[in-house]
């Protein structure tokens, strides 16, 4: 009976509820945005990870790059600079920095009109 329903629940896993998961996600997302309180955003994304690790779900790297990976905070009030193909962004709650690297341009893959 137990190993039934273990089957059950991995054929589920598939599709609809990895469906349902990524809702979730985007929903808490979208709450922790518009949410005034630093506190209930930050829980919000808490519960964002969480259910993406239960589900073994990556999220999305929009969603990951705009909230601070120490505080949990979404990146209302932050500090951008520029340096050398290097983006830096300060998170203003906490001050932790995250580095993000410029992707290089391969001259190869570029399209190269025909004369």
């Amino acid at each position: 009976m137990f190993i039934k329903l273990i089957n059950i629940y991995e054929k589920m896993k598939d599709n609809s509820l990895i469906k349902i998961s990524r809702d979730r996600i985007n929903k808490l997302y979208n709450e922790a945005i518009k949410c005034d309180d630093i506190n209930l955003s930050r829980r919000y994304i808490t519960l964002m990870e969480n259910i993406a690790k239960r589900m073994d779900i990556t999220i999305e790297r929009r969603i990951k790059l705009s909230y601070c990976k120490k505080c949990k905070t979404p990146y209302k009030n932050f500090n951008i600079r520029i340096k050398s193909r290097i983006i830096n962004i300060k998170c203003n709650y906490c001050g932790d920095i995250r580095r993000i690297p410029l992707n290089k341009v391969n001259p190869e893959s570029q399209v190269q009109s025909k004369p």
